[in-house]
């Protein structure tokens, strides 16, 4: 089952803890999942640009089923298996429910072993608490065939913020809702915090982000959305 996934990892190269980080998930790949194939995307412009690096990664893939992971969770590999038989019945899978933060102590304490499955070190972690919905990024399975259906992640979001809704929007509308895994969870690694707070382009991102929220729902409409990736 998981010769027939590839893993797209957005990722950003910092020369520093990212790299640390990221180091360790994909070695946790290769030594608990070594079937799968890993893409790496990378995106250089400046700020980053998550969904170009996503599709990036995807241009690399060579498999049918795409886990896009973030560079720095790292969660049990059943997951993965009881995501994707979850995929003959539902258009796209989020397989885990609830989010952990490993604590900075913890993480640094983790990077010096070897992954494991039951984790080889006792680590202290928070689920994060979101004041509304649950995260849609972190990990999701898909099949290339609607992630293909959506053009994959709409690369006019520049920075972080706000590209995971709209694909979430994107692939709710064109392919069908997504089902999430109860009793799950995935974990993230300590790094200081990033997010769209200081991007330059948030507002845009905020503004684009409208018109997908306003197709929801509509197939044509959401497609004319879609396809204007091309034309700018």
């Amino acid at each position: 089952m998981l010769n027939n996934v590839s893993v797209l990892i957005p990722y950003k190269p910092d020369n520093g803890l990212r790299d640390r980080l990221f180091k360790w998930v994909k070695t946790f790949y290769e030594t608990l999942m070594p079937e799968v194939e890993l893409c790496i995307g990378e995106s250089r412009s400046k700020p980053f640009n998550r969904s170009q690096a996503i599709n990036n990664a995807a241009k690399q893939a060579t498999r049918d089923i795409f886990v896009i992971a973030d560079a720095d969770v790292f969660y049990n590999p059943q997951l993965i298996i009881r995501g994707i038989e979850l995929l003959k019945q539902h258009a796209w899978v989020i397989p885990y429910f609830t989010w952990k933060d490993l604590s900075k102590p913890s993480s640094e304490k983790l990077l010096n072993y070897t992954p494991q499955w039951p984790l080889p070190c006792k680590v202290n972690c928070k689920e994060r608490k979101f004041k509304k919905a649950k995260p849609i990024s972190g990990v999701i399975i898909i099949t290339r065939d609607n992630f293909n259906k959506v053009k994959g992640f709409d690369e006019r979001f520049v920075g972080w913020g706000k590209e995971d809704n709209a694909f979430k929007d994107a692939m709710n509308t064109v392919c069908g809702p997504f089902k999430r895994l109860t009793g799950t969870s995935i974990y993230h690694l300590w790094h200081p915090k990033v997010g769209s707070r200081g991007n330059p382009n948030y507002r845009k991102n905020v503004n684009l982000y409208k018109r997908y929220v306003k197709n929801r729902g509509n197939v044509e409409e959401m497609k004319k959305l879609i396809n204007e990736r091309n034309k700018e």
